[in-house]
């Protein structure tokens, strides 16, 4: 690199730090440029560039300088300073501007953006403390403080599942929402409806960069009865996209209305659900969507695959997590398949490695390119096929050296028809994918994957492996060996029938609900004085 890259760089972003007026084409070209001189600058000299800037500052707007100084950088100190902005200015700082930004942090995060070296106490103290603070504003400022419900006798009879977002059958979230509240219908006799609150990001609030937004299907605006798979779940729909007082007070009058004896929180970040167990006004369980910790006021946070996510925390903010931990599994399904391999384009190619997400434009990146490009090397005629919706990634796919190796599926419909196709998964560097690894494993189809993430903790100790040397090592044999395949195979369908397999999970999250319920009125307080130093 040479050494006027990062002056030039400076000189790129200049005209967007310090433009007055934003519209879409512009936010877009902003976007475009911190993230070309991402991928073009090595980390020193993006740190060069990100130290002119905070020296010298040549905007005044917090969210919009710290922000792009993270996503070149990766360095959370930006994200705290943004943090620290926001929590000084007080009751000038509107609910819409904390909720926005808290979003983007948390997005980036989950993608693996931030550097490891504040990442441990980051997410536990830094964030969640800002959003405890967006809950607490919300109630205060506007007024949104759930009445507290007296609990009705004998067991629970009526529950609500809280979820952000529900996309219908080609989303893995919305179809696992839809399929616990069957479940907890169908098996546990528990009458059970769907809230689709919509309360991720829906429109631009403010220039935090990159911008995040949630999408929503408008077609479920309002009370529905939703079918998925023959099955059929009521849902509440909230599909306007402002995150605002009136949306807020309508989604807690329809909880009302509903008038569960508990709610389940279906997944983190839970803004309606966190702002009832603020309030203690009923019993909230959090169903973690993801591994790790997880943001959540609930009452109970339940766990998302083996092992506690609480354990590793800092010892200094561990408690108040720990202490409403409990051990669970989220468990997935497989869904309807025709059975029959698919040729998807394929042909008569001899072995088959798939790469399978929602999110591949960001997940395939160049350095998960290069470790395919090593697997290749050593698996002579594999081809590897990507599936699911992207926008850039065929282009960089046909970089590569092995370019008619890499093939771009798009969406699958079948994916377990694919999988017939397919004899080994490789799981990208990540910390989502676990349904998708779910079902391959319920196919019995080797998952290579590294030790960390959803993968990891959905296939379980057998079919994770150390390191990158490991990763291309176990995918060569994999193609080489049918006896190590059809071995891996059979444990794979063990791993899915004993452990990963739903029906194994709802009974237990029943219980944990009956837990909750049964815990004295403000039980929930989360001060680590309160907790001591539970383990």
């Amino acid at each position: 690199m040479n050494s006027a890259a990062p002056g030039d760089a400076v000189a790129a972003l200049m005209p967007f730090l310090t433009a007055r007026q934003f519209n879409a084409d512009t936010l877009n070209g902003f976007v475009a440029v911190c993230d070309r001189l991402r991928g073009e600058l090595d980390l020193s000299a993006r740190l060069d560039v990100a130290e002119r800037l905070r020296i010298a500052p040549p905007t005044a707007d917090v969210v919009r300088l710290s922000s792009v100084l993270f996503h070149l950088t990766g360095d959370l100190y930006h994200y705290q300073h943004i943090l620290h902005y926001l929590h000084l200015g007080g009751d000038s700082v509107p609910p819409q501007l904390m909720h926005y930004v808290y979003w983007g942090m948390a997005r980036q995060l989950f993608m693996g953006m931030a550097a490891p070296e504040k990442a441990d106490s980051f997410l536990v103290c830094d964030l969640f403390r800002f959003y405890e603070a967006l809950i607490d504003g919300i109630a205060g400022r506007w007024g949104i403080v759930p009445a507290r419900r007296a609990p009705r006798p004998g067991p629970i009879r009526r529950a609500v599942v809280v979820t952000n977002q529900f996309l219908g059958t080609r989303h893995q979230p919305s179809r696992d929402a839809f399929d616990f509240a069957h479940r907890l219908q169908a098996e546990c006799g528990v009458e059970t409806a769907i809230l689709n609150a919509n309360l991720m990001p829906l429109r631009v609030e403010g220039l935090f960069v990159p911008p995040f937004l949630g999408e929503v299907e408008a077609r479920y605006e309002g009370a529905a009865t939703v079918e998925m798979y023959g099955r059929h779940v009521r849902m509440a729909s909230f599909t306007g996209r402002a995150f605002d007082a009136a949306k807020l007070r309508a989604i807690v009058a329809c909880v009302d209305d509903l008038d569960p004896d508990v709610l389940i929180a279906f997944g983190g970040s839970n803004v309606a659900a966190d702002l009832v167990a603020r309030a203690d006004a009923r019993p909230v369980v959090c169903l973690p969507t993801t591994s790790g910790p997880t943001t959540s006021l609930a009452h109970l946070v339940l766990g998302y695959g083996d092992g506690d996510p609480t354990a590793a925390l800092p010892p200094l903010y561990r408690a108040p997590f720990a202490a409403r931990f409990r051990p669970f599994n989220f468990g997935f399904f497989l869904p309807p398949t025709a059975a029959a391999p698919g040729d998807f384009g394929l042909g008569d190619v001899p072995f088959v490695f798939a790469v399978v997400g929602t999110r591949l434009d960001q997940e395939v990146d160049g350095a998960f390119l290069a470790l395919l490009e090593e697997v290749l090397d050593r698996c002579p005629g594999a081809v590897i096929a990507f599936a699911g919706e992207v926008a850039g990634l065929p282009g960089r796919l046909a970089a590569s050296r092995h370019a008619a190796r890499l093939r771009s599926l798009g969406h699958v419909d079948d994916i377990r028809a694919f999988h017939a196709r397919c004899g080994a998964v490789l799981n990208p560097p990540r910390q989502g994918g676990g349904g998708s690894a779910a079902i391959a494993i319920g196919d019995g189809v080797p998952v290579v994957t590294l030790a960390a993430g959803d993968v990891a903790a959905v296939v379980g100790p057998d079919l994770r492996v150390a390191d990158r040397g490991a990763y291309v090592e176990r995918a060569a044999a994999l193609f080489a060996d049918g006896g190590l395949r059809a071995r891996l195979g059979a444990l794979a369908r063990r791993r899915f029938a004993d452990t990963v397999d739903r029906r194994h999970s709802v009974a237990r999250l029943l219980a944990l609900c009956e837990e909750a319920r049964a815990m004295p009125s403000g039980g929930r307080d989360l001060s680590p004085a309160s907790q001591g130093s539970q383990p």
